[in-house]
């Protein structure tokens, strides 16, 4: 089966697209979708797949390729995942914001994430958030499946679980806002736990790639 033919997302969220009159989708006035969330207008994008938006969207992502039998080689495919990761960033920013002075919005993401007490200082929250392993992807899904995000003990097991689950989060990404760049970890090259002579777990530290 194949996909119908589809508005662009990138035109239909920005009104620009680095193909200009070379790209294979709609440019169309009428593509514009701003009523739903970012994620709402992806799907949007595909009118022959039947959106559950109370599902996952990583899961839904996924069965989408299923439908239009897309694997990993197709140029269609590798379109709609760049424009999934967009919309993915961009309904985190809009759930938790982007301002990193914001307290509220720090004490908000502190709730979600099951940092008690909630500090009271920005610094405090920024270091907290910092210190805490989750995956982002569950972060976005929580408000829409309300199942609570699993907080891991490392950095190394986060990693573990992001890839057996498939649920990566773009790391470098243009819409990522100011509250997402302290969840970010490396989950392709994650630091190991090192055990102390008094037996505390430390992570070491490793070269950004």
């Amino acid at each position: 089966m194949t996909s119908s033919p589809r508005v662009c997302y990138s035109y239909s969220q920005t009104a620009t697209c680095r193909f200009g009159s070379q790209c294979r989708f709609a440019h169309g006035e009428g593509s514009k979708t701003t009523n739903g969330t970012p994620l709402d207008d992806f799907f949007a994008t595909y009118p022959a797949f039947d959106y559950n938006s109370s599902a996952s969207a990583s899961s839904e992502f996924y069965r989408m390729c299923d439908q239009f039998c897309w694997n990993k080689a197709d140029e269609e495919r590798e379109q709609a995942h760049s424009d999934f990761k967009d919309a993915l960033v961009q309904q985190f920013n809009e759930i938790y914001g982007t301002d990193v002075n914001n307290l509220t919005s720090w004490h908000n993401l502190c709730q979600i994430v099951r940092i008690s007490p909630i500090p009271d200082t920005l610094k405090s929250c920024r270091e907290a958030v910092k210190a805490t392993h989750v995956n982002i992807v569950d972060l976005i899904h929580t408000k829409v499946t309300g199942k609570p995000v699993t907080i891991f003990v490392s950095e190394a097991e986060l990693s573990k679980y992001t890839k057996a689950k498939g649920k990566f989060f773009p790391r470098d990404n243009a819409y990522a806002g100011g509250l997402l760049r302290y969840l970010l970890r490396r989950i392709m090259n994650p630091r190991q736990e090192r055990v102390s002579s008094s037996g505390q777990r430390t992570q070491g530290r490793r070269r950004r790639h």
